[in-house]
């Protein structure tokens, strides 16, 4: 008999390389139904971020209008056009190109920028820009964070109306779970403001440097919640669509692993941000390919010229001009589908993450997730007694509901079979 202890005959890299399992987050990002939400979510966010646009331009004039050019472009007016790989290592193209950092840049800039604002004016614009993407993003992002949630751990399919049932009663968990270290941070800012107040008098500034220590510890405790609310709110979407917790919950999750595991948060970043990178070329090839693939075979019955005409500037009459908008239309929610991928995949990569991080810090398995308790269970089958005083399931199929069937069954028995 051969010994063949030792012998190595195959390897899990998934499991040797957990971060590997990253990989599995293109897939899913690629889901028709996780990129209708991203597109739906990106177009409700850019929209709202124009209303309030044409509230504070005129109060702030052209420096705000400058500064509000990066929120105004709708979806379907991006470009598709791929970038060469020969800039892939060009770090200008991770930041402009990559759907990870582009998302969480787009998405915690105003944020950022309420911390930074010159006037009181700008400060309520940026907050509010803030607010409305976490309104939007509270349901769609929470929809495709627990679509990706479900079918990384289960490898099961979800329907629109089961993530509209669990989305719904947790919206709140998604939208206050990133509000607590912002109003954290404004109290203490409160407080030192009393401090700041004291010190327009030459006394003030002798008291306040006795307790400057508190205020320097005020501003440690500032840095520590706004730090880990940059690099953990996308977390908090996972922890909610894992785990169905709370706000409290989610945000537990999200400091904890972002503090525990920052070198191994990093590393899962990296490899997310190239993978995406990569996704976002082929995404932008197959969509160019299907525009140009349409335009081919649609000439060879129009003619280029005619085409020319359909899609220049000229105007062809109303009933042309009215089909030419029609095709626009369509043209750009194509665009817009393809440039839902970029949030798409942001959602659906950074929940993988937290999956990988909550099995490196609470040694959860990767397939543990919250589902739904179903509303229909299947009852016991009845009994029926037989000639010889003994009960017996009855072939034909019960509908007993799950109450009656912990009711004790005491008919089936007659008097004269217990003694």
């Amino acid at each position: 008999m051969t010994d063949d202890r030792g012998t190595i005959r195959a390897i899990d890299w998934a499991e040797t390389f957990p971060s590997l399992r990253l990989l599995a987050a293109l897939r899913i990002a690629l889901n028709f139904k996780a990129l209708l939400l991203a597109a739906l979510g990106v177009a409700g966010t850019v929209a709202g971020w124009r209303a309030l646009d044409s509230l504070f331009v005129e109060h702030e004039g052209p420096a705000l209008d400058a500064h509000l050019e990066i929120y105004r472009p709708w979806p379907w007016e991006h470009s598709l056009h791929p970038t060469p790989l020969t800039q892939f290592t060009s770090p200008s193209t991770w930041l402009s190109q990559s759907p990870l950092l582009t998302v969480w840049n787009e998405l915690s800039l105003p944020f950022q920028r309420m911390y930074h604002a010159p006037s009181f004016v700008t400060f309520s614009h940026m907050l509010c820009c803030a607010l409305w993407a976490l309104i939007v993003w509270s349901f769609f992002g929470a929809a495709i964070s627990r679509l990706a949630a479900v079918t990384f751990a289960r490898q099961e399919n979800t329907s629109l109306k089961q993530l509209a049932q669990f989305v719904s009663p947790r919206w709140s968990a998604y939208f206050v779970a990133p509000l607590f270290p912002l109003v954290g941070s404004f109290l203490i800012a409160a407080l030192m403001a009393i401090v700041g107040f004291a010190m327009r008098s030459d006394w003030g500034i002798v008291a306040a440097s006795i307790i400057w220590p508190a205020v320097l510890l005020g501003g440690f405790m500032m840095a520590f919640l706004l730090l880990g609310l940059f690099f953990g709110f996308p977390l908090m979407w996972g922890a909610v669509s894992a785990e169905g917790t709370d706000a409290f919950g989610a945000l537990s999750h999200s400091y904890s692993y972002v503090y525990q595991r920052p070198m191994k948060y990093l590393l899962y970043a990296i490899i997310a941000g190239l993978a995406g990178l990569l996704g976002w070329y082929l995404v932008c090839i197959f969509a160019t390919l299907v525009f140009e693939l349409a335009y081919w075979g649609i000439s060879w019955g129009a003619g280029h010229d005619r085409l020319d005409e359909v899609f220049g500037p000229r105007t062809l009459g109303k009933t042309a001009d009215t089909g030419t908008l029609i095709l626009y239309f369509w043209n750009d929610c194509l665009r817009t589908l393809a440039f839902g991928y970029i949030f798409s995949y942001f959602w659906t990569s950074t929940t993988v993450i937290y999956f990988l991080l909550r099995r490196s810090v609470d040694a959860t398995e990767l397939d543990e997730v919250y589902l739904l308790e179903k509303s229909a269970r299947h009852g016991l089958p009845p009994l029926k007694t037989g000639p010889d005083g003994v009960p017996s399931v009855v072939d034909e199929p019960a509908s007993v509901n799950s109450t009656e069937s912990s009711q004790p069954v005491e008919s089936a028995i007659p008097p004269a079979a217990t003694t």
